[in-house]
């Protein structure tokens, strides 16, 4: 019997008690859904297990797998739990010497891949040292590499094992024992096999249900497509959304979101701050467009739901009104409805702060993002905004059986069973992970305010500090720059300089809305803006209203420099969930920074910094 609890009970269940129903989506060729019901999923999931089992997989053999969002990934990664094995995902974007390094960590034996690209990687490291012995595709990609076996084949394969094998390794395993290994993407050193139990997952899956009842209530709806590889996405796609029994659609290209959600309109949906700002960049752009009458109308409903949502944040109690009903009858609805969001019972962020004009903007348009807050080391959730109780700029209270405190020197520390057991063949690391009282030390620098709400302040290692020893979380500052029209990412440096500076990068999506914000017309791309001072002057003007008068002087931008391209993942500047690798941005920018300096200080500023 499986044990209940974990993963595969779960889809146990839903199999036997609602086997008929859809349970997960993937896109056909000709653009039309392959639909896969609870039972057959759990069918598939089964043949998967006793075919690994058949290529001699042994209780917790790690099995490396990389792809793009799919019904196969997810059938995949539970066949090998079901075979008592460990997934070891992998990002997509990694380098054959990087995958090399997890492969060789993980020590895996099997390996699972989505298309040639990938196999390709898989086939260059197995020349060299490697424990790779058998490589999966998931699709039939014609190699004639012995080593390669498709999916297909597999559970062909699997079809001889005995069920009862299957069920005995099933009964065996324990909550305290590695369902999951996530590696952390390495931005500061060597990737790390963060190790999840299925008592950690657990936890998750019943915070989650216990936080959003509505999830419970009514049919989930989610579209799965940050990396699989990424705990927030595994938080929602497997653990929490296993545990409302969630019919999960797959998207594996992320610029098609906008498409997926126009067709399957989610209940639930989960985005980095990121995708929130580059869907509030695009409605800022279309809603600048408006003139006279729409263009008051829109500026009217948006101001009333704001104003509505945040009564009803601070009261805890819904408000209705003859001017809301109307604002959401004329212009809120339309707006949700053209996003696909017009059927959203639970909005959510995470995984990087987001702006407090950001999610001020989504309130206005009736959608209230929660706010939360996890790390592949916490099990992707530690704390999320409460239903209905949001409260803007924090990332909300700890989930239920989470503990969360303030060190001395201002860290977050949390504790709980989601905590993950430690870092794969890392003891050095792990044991830098907790203090003796079991906290574990997060990173992140914060306050816990008197209802329990937990804000961020700055991560302790991105801290500047400046030639006058001050120290500054450059994080507040970037928050402010992103809220001028035009500006979709920001950031500031400074470390042992006498003031700060910004490098500021444009969305492309938001020209629009700079063009009318700023009065300056012809901005056709980001170079092209980018090279025009008055661009400059602008956001140098809207960076004093909006960022220098809310900080204290020591933390105020003296001078920015605007970028003619876009940070992207292929450039290096992001990592796959869209968050800045600030490291990578003070290398590859070096000379920009060093410009910043090179005249010395802002004589205005040089008397009084």
């Amino acid at each position: 019997m499986t044990l209940q609890g974990t993963m595969l009970s779960r889809i146990e269940g839903w199999a036997k008690s609602n086997g008929g129903d859809a349970a997960i989506h993937d896109r056909n060729p000709d653009g039309t859904w392959a639909n896969t019901t609870w039972a057959g999923y759990w069918a598939s999931i089964r043949r998967v297990g006793k075919g690994l089992m058949a290529l001699g997989l042994q209780p917790e053999d790690c099995v490396a797998i990389v792809g793009a969002n799919r019904r196969d990934w997810v059938i995949c990664q539970h066949g090998i739990n079901a075979a008592q094995g460990i997934p070891a995902p992998l990002y997509t974007t990694l380098l054959p010497e990087q995958m090399a390094y997890i492969v060789g960590n993980a020590q895996a034996k099997v390996v699972i891949c989505d298309d040639q690209t990938q196999l390709d990687k898989y086939i260059s490291i197995a020349k060299g040292d490697t424990t790779i012995e058998h490589i999966v595709t998931m699709d039939d990609l014609g190699s004639s590499d012995p080593r390669v076996i498709t999916l297909a084949a597999l559970m062909e394969k699997g079809d001889s094992v005995d069920d009862a094998e299957l069920d005995a390794r099933l009964a065996a395993v324990q909550m305290d024992d590695v369902a999951l290994l996530v590696y952390t993407s390495g931005t500061t050193g060597l990737p790390k096999g963060a190790m999840l139990t299925h008592r950690g997952i657990d936890l998750i899956a019943n915070a989650v249900a216990e936080v959003f009842p509505s999830l419970l209530e009514t049919k989930t709806r989610n579209v799965s497509y940050l990396p699989l590889c990424h705990a927030a996405e595994q938080g929602m796609t497997n653990f929490a959304g296993l545990m409302v029994q969630a019919e999960t659609y797959y998207c594996g290209d992320l610029t098609q979101i906008k498409d997926y959600l126009a067709e399957v309109h989610p209940t639930i949906f989960l985005a980095v701050p990121r995708v929130w700002e580059k869907f509030e960049a695009a409605l800022r752009g279309k809603l600048a467009e408006a003139t006279g009458i729409k263009a008051k109308l829109a500026s009217w409903a948006r101001q009333t739901e704001l104003e509505a949502f945040k009564q009803e944040a601070a009261t805890g109690r819904p408000v209705s009104s003859f001017s809301r009903n109307l604002a959401n009858k004329l212009v809120i609805s339309k707006i949700k409805d053209a996003l696909g969001l017009d059927q959203l019972q639970v909005a959510l962020s995470g995984a990087a702060p987001i702006s407090v004009s950001t999610l001020e903007f989504f309130a206005s348009i009736g959608l209230p993002i929660h706010e939360g807050y996890g790390m592949t080391e916490t099990t992707a959730f530690a704390s999320v905004q409460p239903y209905g109780k949001l409260r803007l700029g924090t990332i909300g209270k700890p989930l239920p059986g989470v503990e969360a405190m303030i060190a001395d020197d201002g860290e977050i520390m949390l504790r709980g069973i989601n905590m993950v057991k430690g870092y794969l063949r890392l003891p050095d690391k792990t044991a830098e992970l907790y203090n003796e009282e079991g906290w574990m030390h997060t990173g992140d620098l914060g306050a816990i305010d008197e209802d329990g709400y937990i804000s961020i302040t700055g991560r302790k290692k991105d801290l500047i500090i400046t030639a006058g020893g001050k120290n500054v979380a450059p994080a507040e500052m970037e928050g402010y720059l992103q809220a001028i029209p035009g500006v979709g990412q920001a950031v500031v440096v400074g470390d042992r300089q006498p003031y700060l500076s910004a490098l500021i990068v444009l969305d492309p999506e938001a020209l629009p809305e700079l063009e009318v914000a700023s009065q300056i017309s012809d901005l056709s791309d980001v170079a092209t803006a980018a090279r025009n001072p008055d661009v400059k002057r602008y956001i140098e003007q809207e960076m004093q209203e909006l960022c220098n008068s809310k900080v204290a002087r020591y933390q105020t931008i003296k001078k920015i420099r605007i970028l003619p391209t876009v940070f992207s993942v292929d450039g290096g500047e992001l990592t796959p969930t869209l968050k800045v690798k600030r490291n990578i941005v003070n290398e590859k920018y070096a000379s920009e920074i060093a410009a910043f300096y090179a005249e010395g200080q802002p004589a205005a500023e040089s008397a009084r910094a």
